[in-house]
């Protein structure tokens, strides 16, 4: 009821001469303005999904993670969207979140050790710019000997990937494998 009186004062019962004052004219222009963002705002959406990363392959790495994951993000916040993204590290994809590489069976893979910096460089502008949370298995990572302090501060260990896979998908995150 509130709203239908407020709209039928708004266009209806404002006198002639209260609509030739610039100073009201531009306070209704505001006013109609504010109700069509709040109105575009209510009809965004929210889209979760959730990555399972377990590929060791860099190319994939790059493609999905690094150039797919900022692009489908960026995309769906054009559409006026909200979006929500977790990866989920586990399998052979350890060796992207490791900042030692020097401690871990990682460190002799020449190819890898020469792109860890850009590697990290662009992590960090993920995470940063998209909120995005990595969590990494524990679970994996002890078995590769890979310490808590070998990965980048910005990856969150879990206790297992199973564990990060069920509690995203059941928080309604929409399940992507990357294997």
């Amino acid at each position: 009821m509130y709203k239908k009186r407020f709209f039928y004062t708004l266009f209806t019962e404002l006198s002639h001469d209260t609509l030739n004052n610039s100073l009201a004219r531009t306070a209704i222009v505001r006013i109609f303005f504010l109700l069509l963002c709040l109105g575009t705002f209510a009809f965004a959406d929210t889209k979760k999904f959730m990555i399972d990363l377990k590929t060791g392959d860099f190319e994939t790495f790059d493609k999905v993670i690094l150039s797919g994951m900022p692009g489908t993000i960026d995309y769906f916040r054009g559409q006026g969207d909200t979006v929500e993204v977790a990866v989920v590290i586990h399998g052979d994809a350890y060796k992207f979140f490791v900042k030692n590489l020097e401690n871990t069976q990682y460190g002799v893979d020449k190819s890898l050790v020469e792109r860890q910096e850009s590697i990290q460089k662009r992590l960090e502008e993920i995470e940063k710019k998209y909120q995005v949370h990595l969590e990494i298995c524990m679970s994996g990572m002890h078995k590769k000997g890979i310490l808590t302090e070998d990965i980048y501060p910005f990856v969150t260990p879990i206790k297992s990937a199973m564990v990060g896979l069920v509690k995203w998908q059941n928080e309604g995150y929409g399940y992507i494998p990357v294997h």
